[in-house]
């Protein structure tokens, strides 16, 4: 049920559950999982590292989710905490290849002339929004300033901020609202779309 959340209003480009066709599976464990990992740098140096995760939305693959943090899902609302969200909205930004943060966008989203002026304009909006999120972590962490209100994941990248944040716009609006009102206009035109007249 928490799946559709993202999805329930969506009419373009695609329309409902079609937008999560693209895959089978959802595997649930019962509590956060340790995934061993690899990564090359920028001069070719492999490093191993574990990760410990509630969620994983991977591409071209299955959802990974922790039934702990879903079973929680009502008291981490008012922290604007969702992992089925989180890794739906993934799913989601997915549709038109790696997560970069930006959807598919429908034709003329927001009075764009193009595609390609639907998706400049989103990712100018987030981006602007990510960069001052970050700031504001960072003002936090070193300063002693006040803390952001969404989880400091966020800052790890363009499409974990749109994941992160949109786990608050769902299920904590109010406080989405207050903190990211730039956010909301271009969010309630995304996933509260509704069907094209005619």
């Amino acid at each position: 049920a928490q799946a559709c959340l993202p999805v329930l209003q969506l009419r373009a480009p695609l329309a409902g559950i079609a937008w999560y066709d693209d895959f089978v599976g959802i595997v649930v464990h019962p509590g956060s999982v340790l995934a061993r990992r690899e990564r090359v740098d920028d001069i070719g140096v492999v490093h191993h590292y574990d990760e410990t995760l509630s969620g994983e939305a991977m591409q071209d693959g299955p959802v990974m989710l922790s039934w702990q943090d879903v079973a929680d899902a009502g008291t981490s609302a008012r922290d604007g905490y969702n992992v089925v969200v989180h890794e739906f909205v993934h799913k989601i930004d997915m549709r038109d290849g790696m997560p970069d943060g930006c959807p598919p966008l429908p034709p003329g989203f927001m009075g764009s002339t193009s595609a390609r002026a639907a998706r400049a304009a989103w990712l100018g909006v987030l981006e602007q929004h990510h960069t001052a999120f970050c700031d504001q972590l960072s003002l936090a962490e070193r300063f002693g300033a006040a803390a952001p209100w969404l989880d400091p994941y966020a800052a790890t990248s363009l499409d974990e901020f749109f994941a992160v944040a949109s786990e608050a716009y769902f299920v904590n609006r109010p406080r989405f609202a207050a903190d990211f009102g730039g956010l909301l206009p271009m969010f309630d035109a995304f996933f509260r779309s509704q069907r094209p007249a005619g």
